[in-house]
């Protein structure tokens, strides 16, 4: 997410951006303003980013400076952001999403898979939360005009339920219950053959895995070394080949899911990172999928599904279970 400036009201995602402020922190301190500007833009290339700096689109304390100026922490770098005409006009347009749940302090939808739920890395656009902001905001009318903050965040290619807060109060409480772990999550996932178990509890810390080529992979420990990470299951269904495993993580580690059941040999099917053969996930971030990689991978997606999500609800002050029913592509494998 892009960094916002202090005393800078929430960016309205519902238009394109055309004017960011940076100010320098010390994570910045003593950079050239090129690699400032690529630590922060991230989705543009160096090359682009001096473009703009040469055109005279960047200005550092008000003045134009050359791209190897050092910056210091305290000063304000404002970027004049020329208009992309690839860009849509509207970055919240042509994305759909069922409304599992609304009131008028949060509402609740049923993400689709392939959908972002916020702009990272290169996507700029396109995203949950654009689509929202093009809902709610309405910045010239500040009476009207309503904030949606998320609550929490699932996986591109994870479908179902993410909430989202309409009200500041609400949010603020709410999210100090996910930190809390008060907010129970369950998961549905399609996996590769049956576990041992019909039902049991996966407590395997996880570290990074050291001997894969993909920095972000992880593993599972065995020597007690890394992060905590319990995760219940119960096998709801099998065919032939799959299985349909309600998932509680007691935990909320990074792929906890996906790492668990490959540790005990029922990878989620369509996983390219877990499934076994990691050179999926390098051809899908090169683009170089191929039908038969595809064929292999027998469903797009991870067949991950957040499904369900209890919390209370402090407004109407009861508990809340939001519902979201297994995808037609993750029942089809069944």
């Amino acid at each position: 997410m892009l960094p916002k400036y202090p005393g800078d009201g929430p960016r309205d995602l519902s238009k394109q951006l055309e004017q960011l402020r940076i100010l320098v922190d010390a994570r910045l301190d003593g950079q050239r303003l090129d690699l400032a500007l690529a630590a922060v833009l991230t989705w543009r290339s160096r090359a682009s980013i001096h473009r703009l700096i040469d055109g005279g689109f960047v200005q550092l304390e008000g003045r134009k400076v050359s791209a190897s100026r050092r910056v210091r922490t305290g000063e304000t770098i404002v970027v004049d952001v020329p208009p992309d005409p690839r860009a849509s006009p509207d970055p919240g347009a042509n994305v759909d999403f069922p409304i599992l749940y609304e009131d008028q302090w949060m509402i609740a939808v049923d993400k689709p898979p392939g959908m972002a739920v916020h702009p990272s890395g290169r996507r700029l656009d396109g995203t949950l939360i654009h689509a929202l902001h093009r809902r709610y905001r309405n910045p010239d009318d500040p009476e009207r005009d309503v904030v949606p903050r998320l609550l929490h965040r699932i996986d591109v290619e994870t479908s179902g339920v993410v909430a989202v807060g309409l009200h500041e109060q609400f949010h603020h409480a709410v999210r100090k219950q996910f930190e809390e772990r008060q907010v129970r999550k369950t998961y549905l996932a399609v996996v590769c053959g049956r576990p041992q178990q019909d039902e049991g509890t996966i407590d395997l810390p996880i570290v990074p895995d050291k001997r894969s080529a993909v920095r972000l992979k992880l593993t599972t420990s065995t020597d007690g070394e890394g992060l905590s990470a319990i995760t219940d299951y119960r096998v709801v269904r099998s065919s032939r080949d799959y299985s349909l495993v309600e998932v509680l993580p007691q935990t909320g580690r990074t792929h906890q899911i996906r790492v668990h059941m490959a540790a005990i040999g029922c990878p989620l099917v369509g996983d390219k990172l877990y499934g076994g053969d990691e050179s999926l996930f390098l051809h899908q971030l090169n683009g170089t999928l191929t039908d038969e990689h595809r064929a292999r991978l027998v469903l797009d997606r991870h067949a991950l599904h957040s499904h369900t999500l209890t919390f209370f609800h402090p407004m109407l002050g009861r508990e809340m279970t939001l519902q979201a029913p297994l995808p037609a592509d993750l029942a089809a494998l069944l």
